[in-house]
């Protein structure tokens, strides 16, 4: 498997896991707290752009 496609895997696997548990949390929250912002997703967003960059950087560091 190239490096490139592992990141990618690795990051939509983070990115899954990350939506689920935030799809839990704000399931179980009060009825007043359930609706998603745009800041909030921009911030989950900012997360796994992140976590891609770093992890593109420690593989192409490994090389």
């Amino acid at each position: 498997m190239d490096r490139l496609a592992a990141v990618a895997l690795a990051t939509s696997v983070f990115a899954l896991v990350l939506m689920a548990t935030y799809y839990i949390i704000v399931v179980r929250s009060p009825t007043e707290f359930r609706n998603i912002t745009k800041k909030e997703l921009l911030v989950i967003a900012a997360i796994l752009l992140i976590f891609f960059t770093a992890t593109c950087l420690l593989v192409h560091c490994l090389k």
